[in-house]
């Protein structure tokens, strides 16, 4: 008797990968630029190396074992200089290939990653990072410099930087410490959250088209000052109300919820 076999969900029966390696001198690529086909992923992390490491994985999937080399095959990472450009055959089809790089980059290096339904992941860099997903989740973890991002779903965890984030649906951001040191512009269509540490002293402006949409679970929240400018509603939050602001962040959203609340690191 035959044997069965089951699949979950809608994944082709067979799968195959390929794996590759490649160094780019440090001194070479002082920023490297990644663009990605849909059906990827990036992931970098900043490292005390001098070079970038690119470990490149390419999967297929298909109905046959020889379809699914065949895709897999078809999945490639070109260099030309310092630009990265990860191809897939059929972005479309739902068991064609995709990519999958994690880079070791250089800390200090900058990077720019364009990928509008790729999810880009982004740790540990300390140089200048731009990230372009527009319709996909981008992640920033503990990036230091100036962080430019604009993506459907955005996570930021850190605790310091020049920080601007623009999402297609919502941000979720997470402090690592009491303060913040720089900058944080989020800006999203749906809801905005944060999350801080007991204790936290950064200030804070929230911009939201309704006062209801403004949710604060935080120990600071009975010192959270209200104001309406035109249709819009503005909560701060200063402790000390000191002045010049060098460090401050602010959260937005016209269409949805901004909610604050403490939480562990």
């Amino acid at each position: 008797m035959p044997s069965a076999r089951l699949v979950a969900g809608n994944r082709a029966p067979h799968s195959a990968t390929r794996r590759e390696e490649l160094v780019l001198r440090g001194s070479d690529v002082p920023t490297l630029t990644v663009t990605s086909d849909p059906s990827s992923s990036v992931a970098i992390v900043g490292t005390g190396a001098r070079d970038w490491t690119l470990a490149f994985c390419a999967k297929g999937e298909g109905k046959t074992a020889a379809e699914a080399e065949e895709r897999a095959r078809g999945v490639s990472l070109s260099v030309a200089g310092g630009a990265v450009a990860l191809v897939t055959p059929n972005p479309l089809d739902g068991h064609g290939g995709r990519a999958e790089p994690e880079v070791d980059a250089p800390r200090s290096a900058g990077l720019v990653i364009h990928g509008s339904y790729a999810y880009a992941e982004v740790q540990d860099m300390a140089g200048p990072v731009r990230v372009a997903a527009t319709h996909a989740r981008a992640r920033v973890l503990d990036t230091t410099g100036q962080v430019d991002v604009t993506a459907g779903v955005i996570d930021f965890s850190g605790s310091r930087g020049r920080v601007t984030l623009s999402a297609e649906m919502e941000i979720n951001l997470k402090m690592g410490s009491t303060r913040f040191e720089g900058i944080v512009m989020a800006w999203a269509q749906r809801s905005v959250r944060l999350l801080v540490p007991q204790g936290f002293t950064t200030p804070i402006e929230a911009v939201v088209g309704r006062r209801g949409d403004f949710v604060c679970r935080t120990e600071f929240r009975s010192r959270v000052k209200h104001k309406r400018q035109g249709e819009l509603h503005i909560f701060t939050y200063n402790e000390g109300d000191q002045l010049p602001l060098r460090s401050i962040l602010k959260l937005r959203s016209e269409a949805a919820a901004v909610g604050i609340d403490t939480g562990t690191r």
